[in-house]
């Protein structure tokens, strides 16, 4: 047993041990005392013997305990104590007062020295269990509450556990500096300790998140606390006399009994934070289903790396017809994966993932060095079709990203005006300056930028002019529900005529219907795109579309 696990052991059975120790040290100091009478008096060496109980009384009881059994010890071996028993002669008070006194400073020394490690001891287990900037109680207290839970049903209620989360600690850091997160967090902890009233403890379990313990509840009263809760979140809250806001979200998990390890509770509990976050929700509770939906989508994004060196991701190539003449006007590369185990794996499962992640970057860079090899391999067969690739927010905010692209058309020797870029609206406004810089530079050098989805996000039309914008996207949603939905046609009607006293052209993504591809041509849509036209193809299948195409239009009549 090390010296730590020896004090562990001591404080945790001190009581019983001091208990047990008081009758020994009193027989110790008296079988010193009897020792040293027996083997002649304090002439002799063995007085030194009375150091043994001292130390022990020091280690066991601490400071006080030492100076104590010192000083019995000193005045046993006093003016009780002869210096010879035969001659009987006694000791010169000075002689017995000196040694009592090393007596004491030898016990209080020693006490002091037990103390000290036991107090640090003390110290090191609370911080182990406790927020040094907070004094809150952390996330390993939380797991060994969690654990001393009853393991047994014992009624119809329930258990909760809420995880919160500050969404906008980064904002908040970058305004006012670190110590907002930590007068956030204790406030945070004062307000949902009087929410709840009774004593319920709040943990901070990470610097950006609290975690909350809630025993034994029935639904209703369950589904009223989180109400308060969500509320209490929502309140201003003051730093340096400033009110500020902190954008906060909640995740819980609810049980009956403890029947697996606490980590699995406070997993479950993140996994529903998770999922308020991503669908912009206050208040989430785990379910199975976003467990599982994580899970998915972590192992899929662990394997992307791996799909793009063995060559699992591939393009698909979508024609966009000009609607006045019906000739081929470019083609748009949609990634695809054929995963070895999971086979085909939709976009819309790893792409907006992706996103998220710096992984996109990767995805995008190999779009687009795929798309510059497929407009050298169709030049050679006379194919001059320009290739349109889709550019994640992500990407425009990455540093060099306009020197990647402009370095893969050197390399490639392809010219601009054969690469289009789609932008979505919600990437223009992340850094509205930048973004301009970047297009503009892109565009100098010929490509096309187009903005893809338009009329579904955000962008702000001042800044719409400034863009070196050529095409608008008219998203899908509104082309499906073209023509019966008079919503709908006066939207893309309004997106038309802005583009084009703009002087820009329009694109109409997702036209299925052949009255619906009318009724673009009759508003003034410039392009048109979808499964009505074809669906995306493989390159060698897009290869045979474009001719059979080509032979169809040349034998139309004049």
């Amino acid at each position: 047993m090390n010296t730590t696990r020896l004090f562990e052991w001591l404080g945790v059975h001190i009581r019983a041990i001091r208990i047990i120790m008081v009758p020994i040290l009193i027989i110790a100091v008296c079988g010193v005392y009897a020792l040293v009478y027996a083997t002649g008096g304090i002439k002799f060496v063995y007085s030194h013997s009375m150091y043994l109980p001292i130390m022990l009384a020091g280690f066991v009881f601490g400071m006080r305990g030492g100076l104590v059994v010192g000083l019995i010890g000193g005045i046993a071996l006093g003016p009780f104590m002869p210096i010879d028993v035969i001659t009987g002669e006694q000791q010169a008070m000075l002689n017995w007062l000196y040694r009592t006194g090393f007596f004491m400073l030898v016990g209080f020394a020693c006490g002091v020295a037990s103390d000290s490690v036991r107090s640090y001891l003390k110290h090191l287990k609370w911080i182990a269990r406790h927020d040094p900037a907070t004094q809150l109680p952390n996330r390993s207290a939380l797991l060994g509450a969690l654990a001393q839970l009853p393991k047994v049903k014992s009624n119809a209620n329930l258990h909760m556990l809420v995880v919160v989360s500050l969404q906008n600690a980064m904002e908040l850091k970058s305004a006012f500096g670190f110590d907002v997160i930590k007068e956030v967090a204790q406030q945070s902890a004062a307000r949902y300790t009087y929410i709840l009233q009774d004593k319920v403890q709040v943990y901070r379990i990470d610097p950006e998140q609290l975690g909350i313990l809630i025993r034994d509840r029935d639904a209703q009263t369950i589904k009223l606390l989180l109400a308060d809760l969500v509320r209490g979140a929502r309140q201003p809250y003051q730093f340096n006399d400033i009110p500020i806001h902190a954008d906060s979200r909640l995740g819980y998990a609810t049980f009956s009994k403890i029947t697996q390890s606490p980590d699995f509770y406070l997993q479950r509990a993140e996994s529903a934070l998770i999922s308020a976050d991503e669908e912009a929700l206050d208040c989430v509770a785990y379910s199975p289903e976003t467990s599982n939906f994580a899970k998915e989508n972590l192992s899929i994004l662990g394997s992307l790396m791996s799909a793009i060196k063995e060559g699992q991701l591939s393009l698909h190539y979508q024609p966009k017809i000009c609607i006045r003449t019906g000739e081929i006007h470019s083609v748009e590369a949609l990634m695809r994966w054929n995963h070895p185990e999971r086979g085909n794996i939709p976009p819309g499962i790893f792409i907006p993932r992706a996103e998220q992640s710096t992984l996109i970057n990767l995805i995008t860079e190999f779009a687009l060095e795929q798309a510059m090899k497929q407009i050298v391999a169709w030049r050679q067969q006379g194919i001059h079709l320009p290739i349109a690739v889709n550019i994640s927010p992500r990407n425009l905010l990455q540093p060099g990203f306009s020197d990647l692209v402009l370095s893969l058309l050197q390399r490639y020797e392809v010219s601009g005006q054969s690469l289009e870029l789609e932008v979505t609206e919600g990437a223009l406004m992340h850094d509205i300056a930048r973004t301009i810089v970047e297009l503009s530079r892109l565009a100098d050098a010929k490509i096309t930028i187009s903005i893809d989805d338009f009329g579904t996000g955000y962008s702000s039309l001042q800044y719409l002019h400034q863009l070196p914008i050529s095409l608008i996207k008219i998203d899908q949603s509104f082309v499906r529900r073209l023509p019966d939905d008079k919503g709908a046609v006066h939207i893309v009607e309004a997106a038309v005529t802005l583009a084009h006293k703009m002087g820009m052209q329009t694109i109409a993504e997702g036209v299925e219907e052949e009255n619906a591809y009318k009724l673009l041509s009759d508003l003034g849509c410039d392009i048109a795109q979808g499964f009505m036209i074809s669906r995306p193809l493989p390159a060698a299948e897009f290869e045979k579309w474009h001719a059979q195409y080509q032979a169809d239009v040349l034998s139309l009549p004049a």
